[in-house]
């Protein structure tokens, strides 16, 4: 990891303009001419002029309908002369706009409470709260002279413009509008280091600009989402209504209306408006949405519809998740219903279970474990104190085999696939944890799994953990992969445990990446045991149980260790 360094005064100046001059460099022909037109204006400013106004743009600010409207007497910024000229140079731009005519209501939340007590017309007592304050400076009928000409002799109040355009820049850049320069600052100060994958014009992910301008409208609708969800039936569907319809090919967009259709149709259900939100519903492609269409139909009465709905999952599933849910909610249903020809009670694997008891201590019960299985297992073998015939246990949990497993496809993991890196800066292309991932890269992996033996899967992770050592990568978490357990696992674990791991971390990262045993121990005698450790009153959790079956099926050596607390 590289040494955090000190950043620059305006750090941020640097970062805004290398973000632009990339929106401009790949997309200029779907930009907009405003849009255009904002990025000439901007990049013709002086340097305290773009200074101040990146500042602003990255600032709250108190939002009103003409943009975000700041004090400019509250300004201060060390490493920008002169800031009322570059305020005034920003005006004559377009890229503020001074005093822009307001209601009061808008403007009184950029004063304090003293300030606001002493632009009262009529004294008023001062222990009024905020709300109440504001209500009755209102009732007075104050005005937007009053508060400019008030605390301050002429103060001048200064909206930002060009937002708006800024949105689609922020947009193309990152692929959504969550991130910010933050990203930016993270790697200035060391604290990310990026893989170096390339960056080809057919790859980018915005290839039109009606692609641009239904990604725009999705995050319009995302802003309205909590506003809806809260005013009830009519407007959530009314919103439903204003969602775009989505571009061929374009599988975020697509992943991104889904899961707002669920949103929304979840909150018709706690409505208890089925109908209207079965029918949203079926406008979803991923799950939960035939699993909630189900649980509609039956709760509706419709017990057939609703297990010919499980039956469809269980025929075509799209992950684990979803088949485990129609295979239990399927046979809970035809059993009540006394339909129980066709279904049969699902299958629950339990996994060797032992339990143990160690004496009360501060530290994590999963270390206590590891330490007791260690030395229980080096005592069984005869083994001192010290050496190699000792048995050897990690705490590993979630890591070692991710952790494999994203040094071993490293190429395939940042190869570049169509729409799946935005910019520089991404730990991870944009649809890994998404059920598109695996079949975008399906012969890439295939290929490289086949070619799986114990000389293969080394060689390559070796040489990904000497020359990557520190970059981001979603799988890899370089702290907690040392070398010495590294090479055990690499020596012991067999290339077909390996590659039925790896194909089914592959196959669902996001439902798969967790609820991997706690431990790893490695006998002396050779071979290597995974151990999911309990401590007392703890349960196994419904991932954890999936993860135990697979190990089952797949003749992975596994159990559970459950620790209770030694009596005094």
């Amino acid at each position: 990891m590289a040494a955090p360094v000190e950043l620059a005064p305006d750090y941020y100046l640097r970062n805004f303009q290398a973000l632009v001059d990339f929106v401009v460099n790949r997309y200029e022909p779907l930009l907009s001419a405003p849009e255009r037109e904002f990025y000439r204006t901007f990049k013709g400013l002086e340097i305290n002029s773009q200074r101040l106004y990146v500042r602003l743009l990255s600032r709250k600010g108190v939002p009103t309908s003409a943009g975000a409207l700041f004090r400019q007497s509250k300004l201060a910024y060390a490493e920008i002369d002169d800031l009322a000229g570059a305020a005034e140079r920003l005006v004559e731009a377009g890229l503020l706009w001074r005093n822009p005519p307001l209601p009061p209501a808008d403007l009184l939340p950029l004063f304090s409470k003293a300030e606001l007590l002493a632009i009262s017309p009529t004294p008023l007592p001062r222990g009024l709260k905020r709300q109440a304050l504001e209500e009755r400076l209102l009732e007075q009928g104050v005005e937007q002279s009053q508060l400019l000409a008030g605390p301050a002799e002429q103060e001048s109040l200064l909206a930002v413009q060009g937002a708006e355009h800024f949105r689609t820049f922020k947009l193309c850049f990152f692929g959504n509008l969550r991130q910010d320069l933050t990203d930016y600052v993270l790697r200035d100060l060391g604290l990310y280091r990026f893989e170096a994958y390339p960056l080809d014009q057919e790859c980018l992910p915005f290839q039109s600009r009606a692609q641009i301008e239904q990604h725009l409208r999705y995050y319009e609708c995302l802003d309205e989402l909590e506003s809806a969800l809260n005013d009830g039936e009519e407007a959530i569907l009314a919103l439903a209504q204003q969602l775009p319809p989505g571009i061929d090919g374009d599988a975020t967009l697509h992943r991104r209306l889904d899961r707002l259709r669920l949103t929304l149709a979840r909150q018709l259900e706690r409505l208890e408006a089925l109908q209207a939100a079965d029918r949203l519903y079926r406008q979803c492609h991923r799950p939960p949405a035939r699993e909630r269409r189900a649980r509609i139909a039956v709760q509706r009465g419709d017990i057939e519809s609703g297990l010919a709905l499980c039956r469809e999952i269980i025929a075509s599933p799209h992950n684990e998740a979803e088949q485990v849910f129609a295979e239990s909610f399927g046979y809970r249903t035809a059993k009540r219903a006394k339909r129980l020809r066709d279904w049969q009670a699902p299958e629950r694997y339990q996994a060797p279970t032992e339990t143990v008891a160690l004496p009360p201590a501060p530290e994590r019960v999963e270390l206590m474990a590891a330490a007791f299985l260690q030395a229980a297992g080096s005592e069984a073998e005869g083994g001192s104190s010290s050496g190699p015939e000792l048995h050897q246990c990690f705490y590993v949990e979630n890591t070692l085999f991710k952790g494999v497993l994203g040094l071993f496809v490293w190429d395939i993991l940042f190869a570049p696939v169509p729409g799946a890196f935005f910019n520089p800066f991404q730990a991870a292309p944009s649809d890994f944890r998404t059920p598109d991932f695996y079949p975008l890269r399906r012969a890439a992996f295939e290929r490289r799994l086949s070619e799986l033996k114990s000389e293969t899967l080394a060689q390559r992770v070796w040489l990904h953990y000497r020359e990557k050592w520190g970059l981001a990568n979603p799988l890899v978490a370089w702290e907690a992969l040392s070398e010495p357990l590294l090479e055990l696992a690499l020596a012991r674990i067999p290339p077909d445990h390996w590659r039925q791991l790896f194909r089914r971390l592959l196959n669902d990262i996001e439902h798969h990446r967790n609820g991997l045993p706690d431990l790893i121990l490695f006998p002396a005698a050779g071979s290597y045991e995974l151990v999911e450790v309990k401590g007392p009153g703890d349960r196994l959790q419904q991932n954890q149980q999936r993860w135990l079956a697979f190990f089952a099926r797949h003749q992975i050596p596994h159990r559970v260790l459950h620790v209770e607390w030694e009596q005094p």
